[in-house]
Order: structure tokens, then sequence, then C-alpha cells
């Protein structure tokens, strides 16, 4: 039996007058909210993703905070692995889910790994340039690295890997054209009125996965096309 007091209702919609309803358990109203956190990820009744990166972000920056005041002395390396097992996985839990496409939320959470490659190499001069630092430490841009778990993510759904009906969803390209045929294991893109839907995890990686060579869509084993689809990016 569900505890009334501690269930929500969230409507998603971005309809302008959207239809007004009580909703009721063991003959208690349940509070209604535009934001909730579910399975770790905050989801807003707008679908945006502006909350969910400030939460990870602040918690990140707390976690950040925590190594540099106690792993000031410590080697370059302990404090590479220290942010690379205890802030880094803050910042990319469940990102396939919500990784942001706006540039304002992606220099957010950026800017957390940036000050993590000063506090790891130890140079906080405004001079420096943390690009150098973050290729020095052999670290991907965010963004990428959740593109390629997007990828990855989608790879394991086409399989049927994953309780995500991909096959189902999605069409398979059969047009072809005198100059070319249509690449292997390519689909038909999504329609999307909706930016939300737009950017969403399907129709925003089908994409991508669209723009990769035949002979990395084609692989069958996920640690296979891992490997390959982190090497077409140029990860270390």
């Amino acid at each position: 039996m569900f505890n009334a007091e501690k269930c929500y209702v969230l409507k998603i919609t971005h309809a302008r007058s959207p239809s007004e309803y009580t909703y009721k358990s063991n003959n208690t109203t349940l509070t209604e909210t535009k934001s909730q956190t579910y399975l770790g990820v905050n989801i807003t009744s707008d679908l945006t993703w502006n909350s969910h990166v400030g939460n990870i972000t602040a918690k990140a920056n707390k976690s950040l905070g925590f190594l540099r005041r106690n792993l000031y002395a410590c080697t370059k390396e302990i404090k590479n692995m220290a942010y690379k097992t205890l802030v880094r996985p803050i910042l990319e839990y469940s990102s396939s889910v919500w990784d942001p496409h706006t540039q304002t939320l992606v220099k957010q959470i950026e800017a957390v790994q940036n000050r993590a490659a000063r506090f790891v190499s130890g140079k906080y001069s405004r001079h420096m340039s943390v690009t150098a630092m973050k290729k020095d430490l052999n670290w991907e841009e965010l963004e990428t690295r959740r593109k390629v778990a997007r990828l990855i993510t989608f790879h394991q759904a086409l399989a049927g890997q994953l309780a995500i009906p991909a096959r189902k969803i999605l069409r398979p390209v059969q047009r072809t054209t005198r100059q070319t045929a249509p690449k292997a294991n390519n689909f038909t893109p999504i329609a999307a009125n909706k930016n939300c839907y737009k950017q969403s995890f399907i129709p925003r990686t089908l994409v991508q996965w669209n723009s990769l060579p035949s002979h990395i869509t084609t692989i069958e084993k996920k640690e296979e096309f891992k490997t390959a689809v982190r090497n077409y990016y140029n990860f270390y």
C-alpha cells in the first residue's frame, strides 16, 4: 500500500491551460509538484534539465571541495584517481537520459571538471590553460563522454539488451538513389515539433548514430562497439 504523504503528482505538459485534476490515494489528496527526483534524476513538469544539472553540479562541487581540503598534499596520481572515483560519477550518473543540449548547461557541468583539473594539476593561475591541463591529464570533455555513453546505450537498446523498444520505434532507411545506397543499420530520423522531444534520448542519439560509419554501426558485441566508438571520437 502506498503512503499518500510520500507520493506526489507531477504533470508533464506544455499546454498553456492544462486540465486540472485532483488525485487521491486512500482518501488523501496527493500533493502536486513541478519537480521531483526519480531514481536519482530530477524530472520537471516542462522536461528541462536546469534543475537536475543544478543539483548534480552543486553536489559535485561539494565533493570536489572535500578533496581539495583533504588531499591538497597528495600526488597528482592520487588526486586524479579521487576525482574520477568520487566526483565525475556524480556528473555522469544516468547521463544518457538527461544529457543537456544547451551550451549554458554544458558549460555549467564542464566548469566542475575545469576546477578539478586545476586541483589535480596544482595550477590555479588564471593565465594557465585549463584545456592544456585536461589534455595533459588525458581527460575528455564531459560533453563528448555523454555523447559516447548515449551511443553505447542506443546500441544496447537495438540489441534488445534494455527495456527500450528501439526496434519497434525506429524504421530502417529503405530509399536508395542512383548515386548512393543507405548505410547499413541506419534509421529514418524522427520528426519532432517540441524541442524537449527532439533533444531527448532516441531522436537525438539517432542522428549521431546515422553519422557513424557502417563498420561501427554493424558491430554486434557491446565491448567491441564501445572500443570502436571511443576510438572514433579519439578517446584516450
